[in-house]
């Protein structure tokens, strides 16, 4: 492994954050802080210009990026070459991936991925899918996962899932009485809505939008995660329309019921994005493949029951 001294500063030069570099590293912000401020004692300069929660390279810190870049690619190949010749896939793979999938169905699949590949370390970034691209585009990671839009010309698009969303209530709401509800049924009762910006959020108003009526949903909480929108229905605030992949476990408890709306169908599909796969390292191209296997399984057509 490179100098961990270097391999600190790449992360929060790429990311422009000391915060994302954190997570990426799985450090604590202020190990992150303590490792660039060691950098600079031991280079006497300074390496970022810090201004309130925005920072950026110095000249002199641009000069160290190219370097350390460089550093770290030498070594990259070094290792894959040793490895080609003793038959052996090991290493370090950075993945970043749209929070619902980070959050509820891929940490599943890495583990299927881990067993077949033990020797390599699997880190994987979660959050919002422009952040993530972002990502991707500046070398920090080498695979993407994402949902629509996609809008990057020179980089390779998988589709990996087809995510449904559907209208959870709690138990007792009058709604679970019935085998499905109008679309009309839903403009009438409190409805729980994810924050402006959110996948999910986007995709129900689209699907629900009731044209030249111009009647929105009765919402009464808009809240930042769909973990506090399932505890607010399960409080018996509202209705909501969330991923059938978040709620798998509070239904199999009885905490929520899934109601279906009449004749909408609400889905979205998601992506694997990368380079190429000469771009790939051999424990990224071999996470590729494993993706491509689990396509046929994992890219869904049809509704589940």
């Amino acid at each position: 492994m490179i100098d961990f001294n270097l391999r600190v500063f790449i992360a929060v030069a790429k990311m422009r954050s000391f915060t994302r570099a954190a997570e990426f590293l799985n450090l604590s912000q202020p190990a992150v802080t303590h490792q660039i401020k060691n950098l600079e004692n031991t280079l006497r300069t300074r390496l970022f210009v810090r201004f309130q929660s925005r920072i950026s390279l110095t000249r002199s810190g641009e000069i160290l990026l190219k370097y350390a870049e460089e550093i770290g690619l030498l070594y990259k190949k070094a290792l894959e070459e040793i490895q080609e010749t003793n038959n052996r896939v090991a290493g370090d793979v950075h993945i970043g991936a749209a929070s619902l999938l980070g959050t509820y169905f891929l940490p599943t699949l890495l583990g299927e991925f881990k067993k077949s590949y033990p020797d390599v370390n699997v880190s994987m970034l979660v959050g919002n899918s422009k952040e993530i691209l972002e990502d991707l585009q500046n070398d920090v990671i080498e695979l993407a996962i994402v949902s629509e839009p996609i809008s990057l010309p020179n980089f390779k698009v998988m589709p990996l899932y087809r995510d449904f969303l559907t209208v959870i209530v709690y138990p007792s709401h009058p709604w679970v009485v019935r085998k499905a509800i109008l679309q009309t049924d839903l403009f009438g009762e409190d409805f729980i809505s994810r924050e402006v910006g959110s996948g999910t959020r986007e995709i129900c108003l689209k699907a629900l939008e009731l044209p030249g009526k111009g009647r929105p949903l009765k919402t009464v909480m808009v809240l930042g995660s769909t973990e506090a929108v399932k505890m607010a229905v399960i409080g018996k605030m509202g209705f909501s329309i969330v991923s059938r992949l978040a709620i798998r476990s509070e239904v199999e408890m009885g905490l929520l019921k899934v109601i279906p709306i009449k004749g909408v169908t609400m889905a979205r599909d998601f992506y694997a994005i990368y380079r190429s796969e000469r771009n790939l390292s051999v424990p990224a191209l071999r996470l590729k493949d494993f993706l491509v296997e689990k396509k046929k399984v994992l890219y869904q057509r049809d509704l589940p029951t």
